[in-house]
């Protein structure tokens, strides 16, 4: 599995985690490897899926900054916040891909999955990320 699957799987599996905040990282891994019919998740999509459950809130709280004001984290659409979470991971913890190609592996994400007028915020709130 590239990177770049390793990558889709983890978005699924973590906009799986957002259905129910209880879920511990391997009953996420469990339900995404049996809901996507894999043989096993990649070491990359298991270390998205743990990084952005155990930094849930941390990200959650940067993404929500830069909302406009009277938006509210929980107004984005869950695959959107889910591509957000996953991209905002790799920026700050991943030493396996570049900021800006994480910005563009998640608008890739967003013609896969999410509603294309949501590419445009998505980049948008990115992109405060990489400008710093």
């Amino acid at each position: 599995m590239n990177q770049h699957e390793s990558r889709r799987v983890a978005m699924q599996a973590v906009y799986l985690a957002n259905q129910d905040l209880k879920y511990t990282p391997a009953e996420v891994e469990a339900k995404a490897v049996a809901m996507l019919d894999l043989k096993e998740l990649s070491a990359y999509s298991k270390t998205l899926i743990e990084g952005v459950i155990e930094k849930r809130d941390e990200l959650k709280g940067q993404l929500a900054s830069y909302l406009k004001k009277n938006w509210r984290i929980d107004r984005i659409d869950q695959i959107s916040l889910a591509i957000l979470e996953i991209a905002l991971f790799e920026i700050k913890y991943s030493d396996e891909i570049e900021p800006k190609a994480a910005v563009n592996e998640a608008l890739n994400l967003c013609d896969e999955f999410a509603d294309p007028k949501t590419k445009p915020f998505i980049n948008g709130i990115l992109a405060n990320f990489i400008q710093k």
